[in-house]
């Protein structure tokens, strides 16, 4: 198949092109200048000066995804402009249009961007192409709107708490280049093609994920109502609040819920959660494998394992299991001694008790190999203990077995939760 993306350099743009090619794909990429650090077929499309546009012969489908960043006016009309001029060349040479548009995308949107996006997406209808509406998205690079809050985030230790709170639909920006290309792939009936999480949260939440998951930071929020927002908006003016970026807020704040399911569904698209597309990589397996190991080699040590120690486990969890990291209940990772009140549960079912067995197992197995464990183990390279101090550490062991035999008893019949993996069911 033979595509011609523009906006290739872009957020979106970038990721979507290394995925077509990698599946095998010719690409044809269209912007104002050609790349310097792609070594792939060029044609110049330019949104800021619309002009015809001459496509390359044997095209299969051309994805549109370009956008005017600049807070002028007159370059958000040129857009629609530039839009229809490409759209015309496709009619020419009878090839689909796949349109990436906004979330933001209605003929009354609060803001040019979002009303220029709608008049783009009828004209793609009305060709039978295909338009997608991406939620937030997310992840991968810091680039785009998703690098601008980043930024945010790191920059201020206390963050708006708008008030109603908007709310967003996050998608990843590898869930959606698969959607875009299924899309192709299945070519399925013309019209728009809602890709998100559909389940909306918070802006807050939004912002508190990149926080937690990206740069790793705690942040406060203020509540700051929606209302002095808007009339400072009002009281700046549409362009002075275009130029420092503040209309972006009214887009927030007027976010249409979308349904995604059904789309989400007929492309074979399923969206990472939140907390897993936040990491660098995209997915917080390793990171929950490395609480895990921390969580059972705690319990083991009684003390705080090494870092080679727990990349042992990771590695071994890795290597040997056909699952990641396990679902255990927060308070377990955070207080691993409560670990006692899961092992060996004859409540549990048969496959996770053998599970986490197997894992308990492999934590002693670890930590009796390393010198850290076998300090803890055979007391090697401590004063040697008088008699007193050590019928103390029996009779510890000894109330500590019969309070976690009674604790499983109570506690065991309650915990739910515990399904085989933390958040991926890969």
């Amino acid at each position: 198949m033979k595509l011609l993306i523009t906006g290739a350099t872009g957020y979106i743009g970038r990721r979507l092109v290394a995925a077509a090619v990698k599946r095998g794909y010719q690409v044809v990429v269209s912007g104002r200048k050609r790349p310097s650090d792609m070594d792939i077929e060029w044609v110049h499309f330019d949104l800021a000066n619309p002009q015809a546009v001459e496509l390359p012969d044997g095209l299969d489908a051309v994805l549109h995804l370009a956008v005017v960043t600049s807070s002028s006016a007159e370059l958000e009309d040129r857009e629609v402009v530039a839009g229809q001029s490409l759209l015309d060349a496709t009619a020419r040479a009878g090839v689909p249009v796949l349109f990436v548009s906004s979330q933001t995308a209605r003929s009354d949107a609060p803001t040019a961007y979002g009303r220029n996006k709608w008049k783009i997406e009828q004209s793609v209808l009305a060709q039978s192409g295909w338009v997608v509406r991406p939620g937030q998205v997310y992840g991968g690079s810091e680039a785009g709107l998703f690098g601008v809050l980043v930024n945010v985030v790191r920059r201020l230790p206390i963050l708006p708490a708008f008030v109603p709170a908007p709310r967003v639909q996050p998608v990843h920006v590898d869930d959606l280049v698969l959607a875009l290309l299924s899309c192709l792939e299945r070519r399925p009936q013309s019209g728009i093609f809602q890709i998100a999480e559909p389940d909306p949260i918070t802006f807050t939440t939004f912002l508190s994920a990149i926080a937690h998951g990206r740069i790793r930071r705690k942040r406060g929020f203020v509540p700051v109502p929606v209302v002095l927002v808007k009339a400072a908006i009002a009281v700046l003016g549409a362009e002075r609040s275009r130029r420092i970026g503040l209309d972006r807020l009214l887009s927030l704040f007027a976010l249409p819920s979308m349904q995604t399911a059904a789309d989400l569904d007929r492309l074979g698209i399923t969206p990472r959660p939140l907390a897993s597309g936040m990491t660098y990589s995209g997915s917080a397996r390793r990171r929950w494998l490395i609480e895990e190991g921390r969580a059972m080699l705690t319990y083991i040590l009684r003390e705080e394992p090494t870092g080679e120690l727990i990349r042992r486990y990771v590695r071994v969890v890795e290597s040997l299991r056909t699952v990641g990291a396990l679902d255990l209940p927060s308070w377990a990772l955070r207080c691993p001694s409560l670990l006692a009140l899961l092992e060996g549960g004859a409540s549990l079912q048969d496959d996770l008790r053998e599970e986490l067995a197997w894992r308990f197992n492999a934590a002693v197995t670890l930590a009796e190999s390393n010198p850290q464990g076998a300090r803890r183990f055979l007391w090697l390279g401590e004063r040697r203990q008088g008699g007193l101090v050590k019928a103390l550490y029996v009779c510890r062991a000894i109330a500590s077995e019969v309070l976690a035999r009674v604790g499983k008893l109570l506690v065991i019949p309650m915990i739910v939760g515990l399904k085989g993996k933390r958040g991926e069911r890969e």
